[in-house]
């Protein structure tokens, strides 16, 4: 661990994009989708068995998500202002207040809406919005990393360690859901940029029986803390966090290892569309099922919720593959010029989901590298 997290180069440094963190992220990306499926699905009685493990796994969706891009982003920290406001927040705010311009407009629209849903638009600056917040929080995670690059890393990590752990423990709250995840969750994005060069220098030599036992340890633990103790107890989900995200990275590592699941990876390259674009199919499933009396056969919930999943990764995969590359102003800032990388940070891999290759063309020779 360094206390100079900006450094652009480091022993082992690659230029080509590493399989293990695509695949990571494309895990994570497809619980953050079937977490929201569950959610929705609940409401109307269709989430079944679904809902325990969904919800059980709290603990592990968001901090490795945070912790992959923390990782994406420690080259980033390195370069002047000008360039994180440019390479990385411009696209993020554009993007952010886009589809949750979009989302919204759709939600009002569908039977069952969200009351405030209009009224709600004016405020996505201030109260992040719960399907889009994390696009709102990376930007402030790096910013923040940015004015605190030259503070000690034991002084910025501490910092972040009890400000997550007073927030994931209930001892704080700001009242609004978005906000607290953003404190809760501010700890994993902190510890990658400063961890990142022995993050990415240690994690591919993993092996099938580190992964296991890291993985069963979290099981163990998790399990105790939430059927015999309190997961409440200050540091405990922390903790958890950390666990998981060595599990999760091991287990991105794993599977960049296997070409059948390199559908996973390629998830973990396009996580951006489909974090923008899963809610629409999701809410309006649930909007349409909403005040029907059915009566579901049962096991319904055991099929509903990995189909719904499924269509809420497809949707915006097939999107991606019609608008990216052709229509600007989508998936990226609508002005090339004005987000375009400096020559520096370009030899680097510190691409994000708004950084990704944009044509076709760029996407199959980035991965025939």
């Amino acid at each position: 661990m360094t206390n100079a997290p900006g450094a652009a180069t480091w022993p082992g440094a690659r230029s080509v994009r590493e399989g293990w963190i695509d695949s990571a992220r494309g895990l994570a990306i497809i619980l953050v989708v079937l977490f929201h499926a569950v959610i929705n699905l609940d409401l109307v009685g269709l989430a079944g068995p679904w809902s325990r493990l969904a919800y059980t796994l709290d603990t592990f969706r968001m901090p490795l998500f945070f912790f992959l891009s923390g990782l994406l982003a420690h080259g980033l920290l390195a370069r002047p202002l000008r360039d994180v406001l440019r390479t990385r927040c411009l696209n993020l705010i554009y993007l952010y207040v886009l589809w949750c311009l979009l989302l919204g407009t759709f939600r009002a629209l569908l039977p069952h809406g969200p009351p405030d849903g209009l009224a709600s638009l004016t405020r996505v600056l201030v109260e992040p919005n719960v399907y889009l917040w994390f696009l709102y929080t990376l930007c402030l995670f790096t910013l923040v990393g940015w004015m605190t690059r030259r503070l000690p890393a034991w002084l910025v990590i501490g910092t972040a360690l009890v400000c997550s752990a007073v927030f994931a423990a209930g001892f704080v709250s700001t009242g609004d859901v978005a906000w607290d995840k953003t404190f809760r969750y501010w700890f994993f994005f902190v510890l990658a940029t400063r961890a990142a060069p022995a993050v990415r220098t240690a994690a591919p030599r993993l092996r099938p029986p580190h992964v296991i036992a890291v993985g069963v340890t979290y099981a163990v633990l998790l399990g105790f803390f939430l059927y015999v103790a309190d997961d409440r107890t200050i540091f405990v989900r922390p903790l958890l966090g950390l666990l998981a995200v060595a599990a999760g990275c091991g287990l991105g590592v794993m599977i960049a290892r296997m070409p059948a699941l390199g559908l996973v990876r390629h998830l973990g390259t396009r996580t951006l569309p489909v974090y923008v674009v899963h809610a629409f199919p999701i809410t309006a499933t649930a909007a349409l099922l909403t005040g029907r009396d059915i009566d579901w056969p049962p096991g319904s919930g055991l099929v509903a919720v990995p189909l719904l999943t499924t269509v809420a990764i497809l949707l915006p995969l097939g999107l991606d593959r019609l608008v990216t590359g052709r229509i600007r102003g989508i998936f990226d800032f609508p002005v090339a010029r004005w987000t375009a990388k400096g020559s520096l940070y370009a030899n680097h891999i510190q691409l994000d989901d708004v950084n990704e290759p944009r044509s076709g063309h760029q996407r199959m020779a980035r991965e025939r590298q």
